[in-house]
């Protein structure tokens, strides 16, 4: 994060950076909205479809923003003297394909809703399981790591696909936003078994998802917290399969 220095008295104070300022304060206000927001639902057993959709749509915002800091600081500090309006065209875009994301979980869920497999609960136990297999399994899959190598090297990103002015700005944070989708829709997808009203759930899987980012320890945790969802699925399909409850 870039400050700049000014001269307060006889000591020089730095100046935080306003887009810096900004992007928290957005991102605080996004974790608050949501903490509320689930808490209400929390004492809904229905809810609609624009409702699902904005809750996908709150949460996805909120977590992958605070997972985005990497990147963001990285674009940051190679816009020193550059366009400001460039690095906010890239947060917006990188938004906007996170909004699609959130409309593709909210058909899902809908669809799963329809056929009952969410409000029984031995559907959504059976359901739970798979969705912990198919997101331990996707930890291990090649585009998962291609994904990956990209956002823990925000440097090598942009060097790669570098594009000039706010255009460039735009083109950039589709692209990133369509890698970092790649790298955590399935862990996202997860929502629908830890529950899109349980705060924790939340925070501790953006809390993940970022850790994996992280350019020194991101791929030691990739491995580990595959392996732990796949014996979690196997687990929960196997009492499934036993006890039939």
């Amino acid at each position: 994060m870039e400050t700049t220095i000014q001269p307060v008295g006889n000591r020089v104070m730095p100046r935080p950076d306003v887009a810096w300022v900004g992007f928290f304060m957005l991102v605080t206000l996004g974790w608050i909205a949501l903490i509320r927001v689930s808490s209400a639902e929390a004492t809904q057993h229905q809810v609609g479809w624009r409702a699902t959709f904005a809750m996908w749509t709150l949460m996805s915002l909120v977590m992958m923003s605070t997972t985005a800091v990497p990147v963001l600081g990285a674009l940051r500090n190679i816009l020193r003297t550059g366009s400001i309006a460039v690095w906010w065209m890239f947060v917006a875009t990188y938004c906007a394909m996170w909004i699609g994301f959130a409309l593709f979980a909210t058909s899902v869920q809908r669809i799963l809703t329809d056929f009952g497999w969410v409000e029984d609960h031995r559907s959504a136990l059976w359901l739970s399981g798979v969705l912990l297999l198919v997101a331990g399994a996707y930890q291990f899959s090649a585009l998962k790591e291609n994904c990956l190598t990209q956002c823990v090297a925000p440097m090598t990103f942009f060097m790669r696909y570098w594009r000039d002015g706010i255009a460039g700005g735009m083109k950039m944070g589709i692209r990133h936003g369509l890698t970092c989708i790649g790298c955590c829709w399935a862990l996202m997808l997860l929502a629908l078994v830890g529950g899109m009203s349980n705060i924790l759930f939340m925070a501790l899987s953006a809390i993940v998802m970022a850790v994996e980012k992280f350019p020194a320890i991101g791929k030691r945790v990739t491995v580990p917290l595959g392996v732990m969802l796949l014996m979690g699925g196997v687990a929960l399909l196997a009492l499934q399969f036993i006890f039939g409850a």
